[in-house]
């Protein structure tokens, strides 16, 4: 069991089994803004961690879609930016539920610019995948219902987010191994 599947206050003993699980794309949000010239780093281009926010907050917005409830951030798995984004860009994050445990849940999100210069088309300039927790009016963790693929497409992100769960197991059991005393 990986932390964010351990509950942190009283065991979901009494919770009400849930329907059948989702199609992956119920729980499809998108959130656009446009980048200012404010927005600017040191070089020019645009901060990323705006795209972290809009990453987080289109992620939160699926997994709530996904729950029908409030959810907390568990963890950032990986943030890769595959090019810059400039002032004038409108920059749109699109998310979906990829996969789920007992409370929670994976999303994906991918992040596309449109350009300033006038071309039509979007450019993926990052992709992200989030953990979530569906939490209850106290903050305990509550059970979510499955997510069900239903393309190609679909499959292959759930099968890789599958993945993305054992490898942070892995992680998390490896470096306990070589956990350091404490400082004292």
């Amino acid at each position: 069991m990986t932390p964010v599947d351990t509950p942190t206050r009283a065991p979901l003993t009494d919770a009400q089994p849930l329907p059948t699980g989702r199609p992956m794309g119920h729980s499809r949000c998108e959130l656009s803004r446009v980048i200012w010239p404010g927005d600017e780093n040191m070089f020019g281009s645009g901060k990323g961690k705006l795209i972290l926010e809009l990453a987080d907050e289109v992620g939160w917005a699926a997994a709530v879609r996904h729950s029908d409830g409030h959810a907390v951030t568990a963890s950032v798995n990986d943030m890769t930016f595959f090019t810059p984004f400039w002032a004038g860009d409108i920059v749109t994050a699109v998310a979906h539920v990829e996969s789920t445990g007992r409370t929670s849940m994976e999303v994906g999100v991918q992040v596309s610019a449109r350009r300033w210069q006038g071309r039509d088309e979007l450019e993926v300039i990052a992709e992200a995948h989030l953990v979530f927790v569906a939490v209850d009016a106290d903050g305990a963790p509550r059970p979510v219902r499955p997510v069900h693929p239903e393309t190609d497409a679909e499959y292959a992100k759930h099968r890789a987010a599958a993945i993305r769960r054992e490898h942070r197991r892995a992680l998390s059991a490896a470096l306990a191994e070589v956990a350091l005393p404490a400082q004292r």
